[in-house]
């Protein structure tokens, strides 16, 4: 009897291991360069809708300090790493004048900004839409414009 009710809950805890969610979730690298051709510290942020909607942050996001030789070269490059299965969008941006935030004129950004999948509308920023793309697998060909 005593193994019996060991059999039943050994297979009850079997079960609990297939439930989605409870399995270990999958992680993925995300990786690029950043093209521009200004001094300044780079800003660069992995979001997902909602994180792109609220405009407070990421949990994914890096500031880089660019080198002489990045400067010189015109490119760094970036990297996300243990980035869950999902959407998401890269925003990114130089801080010319080291204030860490990207400053706006009357007309949108002063400071060189890109999105990957390059959207740029004349009147409005990107929707998120318009810059998401699916990570389910490691990317390491990410290109951003900064302008």
């Amino acid at each position: 009897m005593h193994l019996k009710k060991i059999i039943i809950v050994f297979i009850l805890l079997l079960g609990l291991l297939q439930i989605p969610g409870l399995a270990q979730e999958r992680k993925f690298n995300v990786k690029g360069e950043i093209n521009f051709t200004r001094k300044g510290a780079i800003m660069i942020s992995l979001l997902t809708k909602e994180e792109f909607k609220s405009n407070k942050g990421s949990r994914f996001q890096s500031i880089i300090e660019v080198s002489p030789e990045d400067l010189k070269k015109g490119k760094t490059s970036f990297s996300f790493t243990n980035v869950p299965e999902g959407t998401y969008g890269i925003s990114c941006y130089q801080d010319l004048n080291g204030n860490k935030t990207l400053d706006k004129g009357d007309f949108g950004p002063v400071e060189p900004w890109g999105m990957y999948r390059a959207s740029r509308p004349a009147f409005r920023g990107p929707k998120f839409e318009e810059i998401a793309f699916k990570v389910d697998k490691d990317i390491t060909d990410i290109e951003i414009e900064l302008k």
